[in-house]
């Protein structure tokens, strides 16, 4: 069951994205051309087309998906994925917003948590909402562009904008957060359990990642989806961390870094190869 019904995370997007009632396209649309310098009714039209100038700009770069270093390029210096990002977060690529960082948002009210890292911050839409809510909230992107719109977002909202420019080899403090949220992000990235210990050495011990990771992340539009966890559970059981069961489903998941963690998924791992092993030879 979740922790929090769909409509109080639809009324909080809603007023992260909107907050003065003018329709969430038209909202982040005159967020964009505040910092392009564009009409906004450019940028509506650019939203528009978002998905498919994305899908296009990948093609045409020949990214070699098996190099990290060359999938970062590609990533560290356009602005096209940015209106791609902005039609969805205001509901209109899926017909509705996404939802996870509102998740996200509302548990760190819930649980006080106030040091967050948004790993993957795309347009700051998620970091908006986090600081929101009282978070100190530091926003982690390897695309310079995005990083940029996003600190001009946040000063604007009138929140502190604490960019974290991974291309520039700058990292995240170590130990530090209470919860860090990656959203849309490994399906991205070569090799998804090792970014998955990557985030487990930013938290502190009793931090909570909230993380969607898909079964299957292939899909025709996004080509650049170029990694699937397979199973969230198998994959979650080669980490430091353990599932929360609060928040733990098949489109998102809520972990926690604990110490004992890799002990008893070592143990769990065991006895799941025990109980496949039996069910073979019956």
């Amino acid at each position: 069951m979740s922790m929090f019904h769909q409509s109080q995370l639809l009324d909080f997007w809603r007023g992260v994205v909107d907050p003065l009632g003018i329709g969430m396209p038209e909202a982040i649309a005159a967020e964009i051309a505040s910092y392009t310098g564009e009409n906004p009714e450019q940028v509506l039209l650019k939203m528009e087309k978002g998905t498919e100038d994305f899908k296009q700009l990948w093609t045409s770069r020949q990214v070699d998906v098996g190099d990290a270093a060359d999938v970062e390029r590609f990533y560290r210096d356009q602005f096209v994925e940015a209106y791609e990002l902005a039609n969805w977060h205001c509901g209109r690529t899926n017909g509705t917003p996404p939802l996870n960082y509102a998740f996200a948002a509302l548990l760190a009210r819930h649980d006080g948590l106030s040091r967050v890292l948004d790993f993957g911050s795309g347009i700051g839409t998620g970091s908006i909402g986090l600081a929101s809510v009282g978070c100190e909230v530091h926003s982690a992107d390897i695309a310079d562009q995005l990083l940029d719109f996003v600190g001009h977002r946040m000063s604007k909202r009138g929140y502190q904008a604490r960019l974290v420019r991974l291309s520039r080899g700058q990292k995240p403090v170590s130990g530090y957060y209470d919860l860090i949220t990656c959203f849309d992000v490994l399906e991205h990235v070569p090799d998804q359990r090792a970014k998955l210990a990557e985030l487990e050495g930013y938290l502190r011990y009793g931090g909570i990642l909230v993380v969607n990771l898909m079964y299957d992340s292939t899909h025709a539009d996004r080509p650049m989806h170029i990694s699937s966890a397979g199973s969230p559970l198998k994959l979650v059981r080669q980490t430091g961390f353990k599932p929360d069961w609060r928040g733990f489903s098949f489109d998102r998941q809520l972990l926690v870094r604990t110490r004992t963690a890799r002990l008893s998924n070592q143990i769990a791992r065991f006895v799941d190869d025990k109980a496949a092993g039996m069910t073979c030879s019956l």
